[in-house]
């Protein structure tokens, strides 16, 4: 078969098109079938350098003494043993919200029935939220606290979030 040079370009770029498209497809199928929509592989170890951070960033903002710092740390450090026993139940919550996401059809009151089922959960971890900071910002002198408040002001206004 005699074909001029142009069109073997031609087939040549066609056909690794073809093999990358391929390759594409294959490792995109391994990824869902590997990965979860909400996989936290490595979140943990994150999450604990973020929340030392915070520790730091809040210890350094409000010159917090050591007697603070210690304090501060138990209050989270007894805020988390309480979250981790409402844990379980979140867990439950998440994976039936994946079941009702991964229907052909969603369900609208499925998901409202569920989500009032687990209400009384989500109250006990905003008030457990609610109730750490409050004893953080107890542990603070009143210009401490002044600083703290003028902070989250700030981070609310240029559409950052800080959680104490």
């Amino acid at each position: 078969m005699n074909m001029t040079k142009s069109t073997k370009t031609i087939f040549s770029t066609i056909a690794v098109c073809i093999v990358i498209a391929f390759a594409s497809v294959a490792s995109v199928n391994a990824s869902d079938s590997d990965i979860a929509f909400d996989d936290s592989r490595g979140h943990q170890k994150y999450q604990y350098q973020g929340n030392k951070h915070k520790m730091n960033r809040m210890t350094k903002a409000l010159s917090l003494s050591e007697a603070q710092q210690v304090q501060i740390k138990a209050i989270k450090r007894q805020a988390k043993e309480q979250h981790q026993t409402l844990r379980v139940s979140i867990k439950q919550f998440k994976t039936a919200e994946k079941q009702l996401i991964q229907t052909k059809n969603f369900d609208e009151q499925a998901f409202n029935a569920l989500h009032d089922t687990y209400q009384p959960i989500f109250a006990q971890l905003a008030l457990l939220r609610v109730k750490t900071k409050h004893a953080i910002f107890n542990v603070l002198t009143a210009e401490q606290q002044v600083k703290w408040l003028k902070t989250i002001e700030y981070h609310k206004g240029h559409g950052k979030k800080m959680r104490g």
